[in-house]
């Protein structure tokens, strides 16, 4: 019984370190990527088979293009906000609630567009044909895709008989 469980122990542990092997031979590429100088793009990099000028350009891109976008989240927020304190104190909508929402809705059109002219941008950084399975992506991927309420109503031949709608 005690050879019989030296052996079983044996296996177990040749077994885990061959699995730990393959594991860490299977995952260099991997972690490679993720101590470069872009973490966040190196996906970007192995997808769309950047080469290495092509990713330091999309790099550049990215980092101008960040602090933009955190400041127009951060106004977008602070408006949420806004809209949270007038709304949790009005018994209706008022027209300071209405103007909020509009310009809430113009600066997230606003921060869409930029958002296109940088997804265009890293787009054109690429060979073509990469660049055009990129926007491909971007579309399927963004806001390009439809938001919730829209696929909620979309407008599709339904039998509206099985279907009733409550409020």
């Amino acid at each position: 019984m005690k050879r019989g469980t030296v052996i079983l122990l044996l296996g177990l542990l040749l077994g885990a370190l061959g699995f730990a092997g393959f594991y860490y031979l299977g995952t260099a590429s991997y972690r490679d990527m993720l101590r470069g100088p872009q973490p966040e793009l190196a996906w970007l990099k192995k997808e769309f088979k950047l080469s290495d000028a092509e990713f330091t350009r999309i790099s550049q891109l990215h980092a101008a293009y960040l602090p933009q976008c955190a400041a127009r989240c951060q106004r977008i927020e602070e408006q949420s906000q806004k809209l949270k304190v007038l709304f949790a104190q009005a018994a209706a909508v008022t027209p300071e609630i209405e103007s909020l929402l509009v310009e809430r809705a113009k600066m997230r059109g606003e921060c869409e567009a930029e958002m296109m002219k940088h997804f265009m941008a890293v787009s054109r950084t690429m060979p073509p044909e990469q660049g055009r399975r990129y926007l491909d992506w971007v579309e399927k991927q963004t806001f390009l895709r439809g938001q919730a309420m829209e696929e909620r109503h979309r407008t599709e031949p339904t039998d509206h008989s099985a279907h009733h709608h409550s409020m």
